[in-house]
């Protein structure tokens, strides 16, 4: 096998839950993985979210808004019985669609070109909405121009809140020393929301290492966003958070160091 990624010291920020396949890509190509989760997810303990999914036949669309929508919503739909045949699936990017199909569901309407909000409202289906009842499957307290917009175009939209996210409790200190000896090669990052927790849990004096450090986002947004929070060089913009995605942009930018 060929380690394309010999020598590049990667952190992975992704979830516990969602880091494994990844994670294994990355090493059996060579790579150095450290993992150091940004975002603790946990399925939410609201009492209301059975009752909501059992609903779920009564809208046209289900938006899912990540891989962490996509496994703790079908959890969920799973304990109300089947999908209704007549609810369309939507996934705001590949690696979500992705996770749907690991969890036994097709996507019907995907992202056309960004793995973003404005990449699923681009798209055909989701221009047609007028009329239309449409649940978004997301975390506690997400953005809301999705929302906005497909009501501004005519649609009945409703939020089921399936996971939380919090700050992790992590020691920065694993990111120290591997600055320390000048080991990482570059930083995965799939959510703005992860980017701005990495920008809290880094430690201050290590902030001006992290701002010269690689950076793997996966939006437009997020590239704008590492700019307002002090970032130094041009981050390397991946097409989604797919695996694959992932691992063809990290072995693009990483193998000149492996020379």
């Amino acid at each position: 096998m060929t380690t394309p990624l010999r020598n590049c010291t990667i952190v992975v920020t992704r979830p516990a839950a969602q880091a494994g396949s990844i994670i294994n890509m990355l090493e059996n190509l060579g790579a150095n993985v450290i993992h150091f989760p940004v975002i603790a997810i946990s399925a939410s303990t609201s009492k209301q979210l059975l009752e909501q999914a059992k609903s779920l036949d009564s809208y046209d669309i289900a938006v899912f808004i990540s891989r962490n929508a996509a496994i703790f919503g079908c959890e969920l739909v799973k304990l109300t019985g089947n999908w209704p045949l007549h609810t369309k699936i939507a996934a705001i990017g590949n690696g979500t669609a992705q996770q749907l199909q690991a969890q036994g569901f097709a996507t019907d309407i995907i992202a056309s070109e960004t793995a973003n909000t404005d990449g699923l409202l681009s798209t055909p289906a989701m221009k047609s909405v007028s009329g239309k009842r449409i649940v978004i499957f997301r975390g506690n307290g997400g953005r809301e121009k999705l929302a906005n917009i497909l009501r501004e175009r005519g649609a009945v939209v409703d939020y089921l809140e399936c996971y939380e996210r919090k700050l992790p409790q992590i020691n920065p200190a694993i990111l120290t020393r591997l600055w320390d000896k000048e080991r990482i090669d570059g930083i995965i990052l799939t959510s703005a929301e992860g980017l701005k927790n990495l920008y809290q849990m880094v430690k201050k004096g290590d902030l001006g290492r992290l701002n010269t450090t690689p950076m793997y986002v996966i939006s437009s947004t997020m590239v704008e966003l590492c700019g307002k929070l002090g970032y130094k060089l041009t981050p390397v913009l991946m097409p989604s958070a797919s695996d694959d995605d992932v691992l063809q942009s990290v072995i693009a930018n990483c193998t000149a160091k492996t020379q």
